[in-house]
């Protein structure tokens, strides 16, 4: 009859752990483990494989605490003792509290011990699937990179046709800067990684072939700090920002407007900045879409230690780039 009462105990004792365990499930120790669908689906299967390994370690300790009574109790109700049993049935008594002591402990710290195994579990695989998602999104930026939008392609074709007759000089000018602008576009697209020299001279052929389009309507200036020419950027990181400038700024007005690219070494980070004087900032679809693509490649390409902010100007919009630099283009860094 005991041994019915101890099942019974355990029973209801595991049966009330697994209660517990399915409202904990409901609502996890700490609500910010996840904050979206995948992460709860982390945290599901990271609390699956802890629960397996606790219970592993539960039922291992009764199973001994279990023996060792049942061992005690044979040696003390046998009528064939050859040897005394006094110091076996201590030693199992004492082996049965240890074996519940154990149990009991892993029972009350099984708990403190489950959120903190989650936590290492679920680190792991953010880690896992930030680098997955780090690499999806490089090879979508490839292909983006790779891609040169088809009515910038036949505008710029077009205006070099009807220059060819009225200005051939003009026209072949307009093509060599096309031509250079393709050639930089397509090695673009093939790196991952660039330079700030690369990024100016890339966007100095766009502008070039955009001012020869627009005339007097465009007037635009690039300053580059000299010590950044070498500093790593991710290819065709601003050309669809000062795109964007252009295309809802400038474009829309009449007279035209100026553009002012500039890129500033402040400290351990690279301040961008991409102003006109323009329409101002109107959230239209593809402004949006546009500015909220950059972001999230920034927080892919700079573990969310890059930041964008838009201010609005009189006249015009300023779009404010900061961006992480490498210890070797810090100050105090060794040459």
């Amino acid at each position: 009859m005991p041994r019915f009462r101890s099942s019974s105990s355990s029973s209801y004792s595991q049966d009330s752990q697994d209660s517990h365990d399915s409202r904990d499930a409901r609502h996890p120790p700490d609500a910010r483990l996840w904050r979206t669908a995948a992460d709860q689906r982390a945290y599901d299967d990271a609390r699956r494989r802890v629960r397996a390994l606790r219970g592993f370690y539960m039922h291992a300790m009764l199973y001994v605490a279990v023996n060792a009574i049942l061992i005690t109790i044979n040696l003390l109700t046998s009528p064939h003792r050859p040897w005394s049993s006094a110091p076996l049935a201590g030693w199992g008594v004492g082996l049965a509290a240890h074996g519940i002591l154990v149990w009991s402990r892993v029972g009350l710290l099984g708990r403190r011990w489950e959120e903190r195994k989650i936590a290492e579990y679920m680190a792991r695989d953010q880690v896992r699937t930030l680098s997955t998602e780090k690499q999806l999104v490089e090879a979508q930026m490839r292909l983006l990179q790779a891609q040169i939008e088809p009515h910038f392609l036949f505008n710029t074709l077009a205006n070099v046709v009807s220059l060819i007759e009225p200005a051939p000089r003009k026209a072949t000018l307009m093509l060599e800067h096309f031509i250079a602008y393709l050639r930089a576009t397509l090695a673009a697209s093939r790196a991952t990684q660039g330079t700030v020299a690369q990024e100016a001279t890339l966007l100095r052929d766009y502008l070039a072939l955009i001012e020869i389009r627009m005339g007097d309507r465009l007037r635009y200036t690039i300053e580059v700090d000299p010590t950044l020419n070498d500093a790593p950027l991710a290819p065709m990181l601003l050309q669809p920002v000062v795109e964007n400038a252009i295309k809802h700024g400038l474009e829309p007005k009449v007279e035209g407007g100026r553009l002012m690219v500039k890129l500033e070494h402040r400290g351990p980070r690279m301040l961008v900045t991409i102003e006109d004087d323009g329409m101002g900032f109107r959230p239209t679809a593809g402004a949006g879409v546009g500015l909220s693509n950059l972001r999230d490649r920034l927080a892919v390409l700079y573990d969310g230690d890059a930041h964008v902010r838009i201010e609005e100007r009189s006249p015009g919009t300023a779009v404010l780039i900061e961006i992480p630099l490498p210890r070797s283009f810090r100050p105090g860094a060794p040459a």
